[in-house]
């Protein structure tokens, strides 16, 4: 039962904190990244000569072990914010990342909460701030509201969220031990298929398909979003028109390539698959149609998944927006021997892929029953 819940802003559990570096040219520094999906992590090492913003600030977990972060350019578009991980510890971030510790508060069940339709029904509701990148800054942020129930009941949520979590977990590293079988196995056999054919422009199989549509207020769509590690397009929810903020939008057909601007260096690529024709992305996804008698969308699909094709996506811009563009893809670097071959190959490839468990479809069962969880959990329901 829900009676010890009480309303509150976000700002009587999360206090910003800032503690400002000026970037030396010649030390190297810890940066970090941010996905919705994959979470917060380390991003790599930079030297501060190649660092635009010299004014940044520090991720300090010693200090503020339980440290909130989100992009204020781009949350509304990926929804992602969470907690900091051990490995971002001493990481900086510009002015555009603000950090918060978790006060007074079970931080898990912060976090969870930034998954709920009661946390994101307001964050997409809001008038993001400015002209030319719009932005949700702290003042605005911290004065969301959130559910809350005394510490222990906080506790026991999680605890029940974290077992289907687990669950969630066991079933991804089986799944992930037959992957790295499957990977090993595409770069070998991919290896012998450069040699014998080399490699030409990924453009020469497919072509760039830039159409928007005006989204009709009264009309329910399906949006989409692609997997990182390149593990395919999958539904990411359905919305009523006038529920979505950007009305231009884009219509998905089916067997496209789709690209995630920002999430492609990390394999965000794949498919567009029969149950998702018509589904709509934003502009910050790229579409590519097949030339059919140059490039098998399977055979595309395959290699999409190897370090051949991973290694070329280089992302460019700044820091919190590096991002690839339409051209670059076209002209990535693939191997395309005549269509049959193509069809011979992927045959053999789907051979292969025949003796996977079932793994994967009980993964995608429990990872979509996550949502329900999370709002039944934040409705006292759970």
């Amino acid at each position: 039962m829900k009676h010890s819940w009480e309303k509150m802003k976000l700002s009587k559990v999360l206090s910003q904190y800032r503690e400002e570096i000026w970037v030396d040219d010649t030390k190297e520094y810890l940066q970090i990244t941010n996905s919705k999906y994959d979470g917060i992590g380390l991003r790599g090492k930079k030297l501060g000569a190649e660092i635009g913003r010299k004014r940044q600030f520090v991720v300090n977990l010693d200090k503020y072990p339980n440290t909130i972060t989100f992009t204020r350019q781009t949350i509304q578009v990926d929804e992602a914010i969470g907690l900091c991980p051990s490995e971002v510890n001493g990481c900086i971030v510009t002015e555009n990342m603000p950090l918060f510790a978790v006060v007074n508060a079970e931080p898990k069940f912060i976090e969870y909460y930034f998954r709920t339709r009661l946390f994101l029904d307001q964050l997409h509701k809001t008038a993001a701030l400015g002209t030319s990148q719009q932005s949700i800054h702290e003042d605005i942020f911290l004065n969301y509201e959130i559910p809350l129930p005394l510490l222990p009941e906080q506790q026991r949520i999680v605890s029940k969220i974290e077992t289907v979590k687990q669950r969630i977990g066991q079933i991804k590293k089986l799944r992930a031990e037959q992957e790295k079988e499957i990977a090993n196995f595409l770069y070998s056999y991919f290896k012998d298929v450069i040699d014998e054919f080399g490699l030409s422009d990924l453009g020469e199989g497919i072509e760039h398909r830039a159409e928007f549509i005006l989204i009709d207020n009264e009309t329910n769509y399906k949006l989409c979003r692609v997997q990182t590690k390149a593990l395919g397009v999958v539904l990411r929810e359905k919305k009523q028109g006038y529920d979505i903020k950007t009305k231009e939008q884009q219509i998905c057909k089916t067997g496209e390539f789709l690209v995630a601007e920002m999430d492609a260096r990390f394999g965000g690529y794949g498919i567009v698959p029969d149950e998702l024709d018509g589904a709509i992305v934003s502009s910050h996804y790229f579409l590519y149609s097949f030339i059919e008698e140059k490039l098998n969308r399977k055979y595309l699909e395959y290699f999409s998944r190897t370090n051949w094709f991973f290694e070329q996506v280089v992302a460019k811009g700044s820091t919190n927006y590096a991002a690839i563009r339409p051209k670059q893809v076209l002209n990535y670097k693939i191997p395309l021997p005549s269509i049959e071959e193509q069809n011979r190959i992927v045959s053999v490839i789907e051979k292969l892929n025949s003796v996977k468990t079932n793994h994967s479809e009980t993964e995608k069962e429990l990872t979509q029953l996550m949502p329900a969880l999370l709002d039944k959990a934040f409705k006292g329901e759970l």
